[in-house]
């Protein structure tokens, strides 16, 4: 008697119990889910373009800069990405400053792509410029203004924060950082971006001879930055800085996304940015890539420039790209252009993989 009544109840109470177990076993499920995705699964949709028919047309310009590059006549320097005062002015900060490390260029200045923030742009850009050359025909086109100032010097990844960022006490949340320092630009970037400054963009060049998915990154040493030879920044070999896919993972993983790709230069903007301002981006870094410096109109007069493209390297990644270890096939690679020290013979440590 009391066995029959109880039965209905007891397999009643088991199918509430079962329900809820399974339930609360998928809650359980998505959060754990939601806790190990990487942040773009919470990001906010953006406009995306996949090819360069997609992309938003931009007005043409002449961009300067390349030509550095080697023999690209001036009349191919034609540039449709986004510059910088465009960027900015979608922007519009209350307070616009910029820190330039590696600001001297030929011509006082002018060639550099944050100038026309400095000249053209309102309201009026405050700056600290910081370039270890004391040439002053390398200066002396930027405005002689109260707000703008000049630092010769070098900046390494392990005296930034101390010596340049809180001795100018300056703001964790300013305007414009550009980096053109030919070498450690990832190390550089990352013990600024691990202390907690958190610029709206960024402004960096990158290794194109290692195209994405390749990352390659120079390892930095503060007891070996001055001892090699060449040095990285010269321009005989393929070690002055870290590739595309190498920037991106390590911007990503503070929330900045690309957003131009223009020869060798690229921009990523904060990502709550990009979505609030809604400036349309590239798919990926292969995509950018293809477009922005593969199909640049400078870019068939470059391939002399061993800064800008290594037949030798770029035939090794395609071959490597098919083997079942890329790290141990490139690095018999890279060794033979790695910069030997001065003081040990050794050569320069590096990261190279996929």
């Amino acid at each position: 008697m009391y066995l029959s009544d109880e039965l209905p109840t007891t397999t009643s109470y088991q199918k509430v119990l079962g329900c809820g177990c399974i339930i609360g076993g998928i809650l359980f499920f998505m959060y754990f889910q939601i806790q190990q995705k990487p942040v773009s699964f919470i990001w906010k949709p953006v406009q995306v373009w996949y090819t360069p028919e997609q992309r938003i047309k931009r007005p043409t310009y002449i961009n300067q800069d390349h030509a550095f590059c080697g023999p690209c006549p001036a009349d191919k320097r034609f540039s449709t990405a986004w510059q910088l005062t465009d960027l900015v002015t979608l922007i519009s900060p209350k307070t616009p400053f910029l820190l330039n490390i590696g600001a001297g260029t030929a011509d006082g200045g002018i060639y550099d792509p944050t100038y026309p923030l400095l000249t053209n742009f309102t309201p009026l850009f405050s700056a600290l410029l910081i370039d270890p050359s004391t040439n002053p025909s390398h200066f002396n086109a930027y405005p002689n203004r109260s707000n703008i100032h000049i630092i010769h010097d070098y900046i390494w990844s392990e005296t930034i924060v101390e010596n340049i960022l809180q001795k100018y006490n300056i703001s964790k949340y300013f305007t414009l950082l550009k980096v053109d320092i030919d070498s450690y630009e990832c190390s550089l970037l990352q013990s600024i971006l691990q202390s907690g400054y958190q610029p709206q963009i960024i402004h960096t060049e990158f290794n194109p001879i290692f195209a994405p998915p390749v990352i390659f990154i120079p390892i930095y040493n503060s007891t070996t930055k001055h001892d090699w030879k060449p040095p990285l920044w010269s321009s005989s070999g393929p070690f002055y800085g870290c590739s595309l896919s190498a920037l991106s993972k390590l911007l990503l993983s503070f929330n900045y996304t690309l957003v131009e790709l223009d020869f060798w230069d690229v921009i990523y903007i904060k990502r709550d940015i990009v979505e609030l301002i809604q400036v349309q981006v590239p798919l990926n870094d292969k995509v950018a890539y293809e477009y922005g410096f593969m199909s640049h109109s400078c870019f068939a007069y470059c391939r002399g420039n061993v800064k800008l493209y290594n037949e030798h390297i770029d035939g090794a990644i395609k071959t490597a790209l098919n083997q079942s270890n890329f790290t141990k096939y490139m690095t018999n690679i890279i060794d033979l252009f790695a910069p030997v020290s001065k003081k040990t013979n050794l050569k320069h440590p590096y990261i190279i993989s996929i």
